[in-house]
């Protein structure tokens, strides 16, 4: 019997991890998507690529996937989402056919931590660290208003990628709030916590963690120095109680990602933002640094235990995501592709052009990445630093350049129209 993997999102640099990591453990690589041109098109670690319908269509999109595992009736196939369709996927297991495993944490695991106001529940049950947050289910509740002090965080229980969460500074700003939300109920209020953010990954098994990592993003002056992202590893230990903490009250088997706001300051206790059940920007970061998470999620998968002993995350490791460098790993990859010849010259225009920056750059790694990352290179890429020694690249496997052919489709349409395709916008890709 064989194994196959089908890989989901395939346009985003988290796939592409992600069969590089599988690819040893199985027989066939599938990457899938709405689209085609994804970077999983031209990956060496992916076999062949098939489109299937929208997340968002739940039932049909999972249909879809049912229909490609009946391909392969003799085979096991090993299904890894790529994104927030862990979640969608999950919900519609009963359609999966026999021969599929899903690498996902069970349904009833996910509902405990979103939507968001679920997850406020969680915390409170369980003393986890976390700002103070309240619930307003409809109009009604929230016309009283918070009973916590101005200013605070105004946002809606569903949705990702930080749409539709705003500072409130007063009532004022509260009312108006209210009415620009008014069908977004439930809205959660929410208290300001202080520090930088910091991304927690955790792989556990039936509600107890097997391994876990943090990192976090730098910034450094001068600000116009350049562009890029820098991610260090930094000790999970501050954050271990709380993870250990939402697995257990989860039952949690299957990897998900904590958004924590800290100090810094031992003497200050972190605070957990929100609970993402799914990979997280920096995958490649955290594999890189020690930990293969998307090796060891199908090992647990297929085999119900690890098949390799868990790295160990190597503290202060940093690499870069180096946004000035992507056009030169383009016509890299233009070097090493019969397809890249078809395109070659369309690539020179697209270099050249006038709308060509640095800035549209930034929001092409970011879509590819995830909508975090999305949303402050919207606001600010131009301006944030590239740590220019001599890190690893948080990007692209060095021998696998031309993946990068599938970010094209991108680049030609931010040439064209001065903006990311609906199919990667902030507003389609979520967080």
């Amino acid at each position: 019997m064989k194994i196959i993997a089908l890989i989901t999102y395939g346009r985003s640099l988290m796939a592409l991890t992600m069969a590089e990591s599988v690819q040893p453990l199985v027989d066939r690589v599938i990457g899938l998507d709405t689209i085609g041109l994804t970077a999983l098109s031209f990956s060496k670690y992916c076999d062949e690529t098939r489109t299937v319908r929208e997340p968002s269509e739940g039932r049909g999109y999972t249909e879809d996937i049912a229909s490609i595992c009946r391909e392969f009736a003799d085979d096991r196939v090993l299904i890894m989402p790529g994104f927030e369709d862990m979640e969608t996927l999950a919900e519609h297991l009963s359609l999966l056919p026999a021969n599929a495993v899903l690498a996902a944490p069970d349904q009833n695991s996910i509902e405990q931590v979103t939507p968001k106001h679920h997850f406020a529940k969680l915390v409170k049950e369980h003393d986890i660290n976390a700002p103070e947050t309240e619930v307003f289910e409809t109009e009604d509740e929230a016309q009283s208003g918070p009973s916590m002090d101005f200013p605070l965080l105004m946002k809606p229980s569903r949705g990702a990628g930080g749409r539709g969460i705003s500072k409130v500074e007063n009532r004022e700003a509260y009312e108006a709030y209210l009415t620009d939300h008014a069908q977004s109920y439930p809205l959660l209020a929410q208290s300001l916590a202080e520090g930088d953010d910091y991304c927690v990954s955790a792989l556990a098994h039936d509600g107890e963690v097997m391994v876990m990592s943090a990192y976090t993003n730098l910034e450094n002056q001068p600000r116009e120095a350049g562009a890029g992202v820098v991610r260090e590893t930094v000790s999970a230990k501050p954050f271990e109680d709380d993870i250990r903490k939402i697995a257990r009250a989860t039952g949690w088997t299957g990897v998900f990602e904590t958004d924590f706001m800290w100090s810094g300051d031992d003497a200050d206790s972190p605070a957990v933002i929100e609970v993402n059940a799914r990979f997280w920007a920096g995958l490649r970061h955290s594999t890189l640094s020690g930990v293969d998470y998307a090796r060891h999620l199908a090992e647990l998968t297929l085999y119900d235990e690890l098949k390799s002993t868990p790295g160990t995350p190597e503290i202060g490791y940093r690499s870069q995501v180096p946004l000035a460098w992507i056009p030169s790993a383009l016509d890299g990859a233009f070097s090493e592709s019969d397809y890249a010849r078809q395109l070659s010259e369309s690539w020179e225009k697209v270099k050249n052009a006038k709308g060509f920056s640095l800035k549209n750059f930034g929001k092409l790694i970011a879509s590819l990445s995830d909508a975090k990352a999305a949303k402050e290179a919207l606001e600010d890429v131009t301006h944030r630093v590239m740590d220019r020694s001599s890190l690893d690249v948080d990007l692209l496997a060095k021998d696998d350049p031309a993946a990068a052919l599938g970010a094209l489709f991108i680049v030609s349409h931010l040439a064209k129209f001065g903006e990311l395709p609906p199919e990667v916008s902030f507003d389609s890709v979520g967080s």
